[in-house]
């Protein structure tokens, strides 16, 4: 397939090359058209320019334990423990995940340590272009840990900027909508993206004490219902910088 004739999925191969999670064959093959083909090439340089300032959202942290027991957990290496007396065994999902302070500093953490090793990893292989004046300030993962969207900051325009990086299927009849989470709080909206693979969403600046972000899909308008997402929560990450 010759990627320089689909745009679309140019730039998301792109994009998730220059993030570090495309593997395997695929990142060789990757690896081998951007040796071959400019158009390839040019896409990764700027991918890798718009994350070059990654490094300096988070200061070098230590994961807090609950995140590597929690990898533990899942390797095999250690058994998940068990619920609290009176704790459901699968709370409500989106509601617990904004509500723990120790995930959403733990997910700081590790989501700051892999954009850093992915910028790292991969800058100075292709010639560097114009810094775009946009920042990135959180990567949202979908359900599967796959990265979904990046959010950055226009401070000139005053306006986050979403790219998607999903494949998530959508109708004519389905939007998405960014949400800002904040501490102690109910979700606040942040603007309808809608179907685009790249939306600006005019903001003087985002709510105090916001830790993450998280998008759900919506009917057409966005959510009718005041306390937050009607529909379901597709994507989420934390915060890695506050826009100034």
């Amino acid at each position: 397939m010759n990627l320089a004739r689909h745009p679309d999925l140019l730039d998301r191969m792109a994009a998730q090359y220059a993030l570090g999670v495309l593997r395997g064959g695929a990142r060789r093959r990757m690896d081998q058209l951007a040796r071959q083909e400019p158009a390839v090439r040019a896409a990764v340089a700027r991918w890798q320019t718009r994350l070059a300032g990654v490094a300096e959202l988070q200061t070098p942290a230590v994961p807090v334990e609950a995140v590597w027991c929690g990898i533990e957990s899942r390797l095999g290496w250690k058994a998940a423990p068990a619920p609290a007396a009176g704790e459901p065994a699968h709370p409500d999902g989106w509601r617990h995940l904004w509500r723990s302070t120790t995930f959403w500093r733990g997910a700081t953490a590790a989501m700051a340590a892999i954009a850093v090793v992915a910028v790292v990893g991969t800058m100075g292989r292709w010639p560097a272009q114009r810094q775009s004046p946009a920042t990135v300030v959180a990567l949202l993962q979908s359900k599967q840990a796959q990265a979904a969207m990046l959010v950055s900051w226009d401070a000139a325009g005053r306006a986050l900027v979403v790219r998607r990086l999903d494949d998530l299927p959508l109708t004519d009849q389905q939007v998405l909508q960014l949400w800002a989470l904040p501490e102690g709080g109910k979700p606040q909206s942040l603007g309808v993206i809608g179907r685009a693979r790249e939306a600006r969403l005019p903001l003087a600046a985002l709510p105090a004490n916001v830790p993450a972000l998280a998008v759900s899909v919506e009917p057409p308008g966005g959510s009718r219902n005041p306390d937050g997402p009607s529909g379901p929560v597709v994507f989420q990450g934390a915060l890695l910088k506050t826009p100034a």
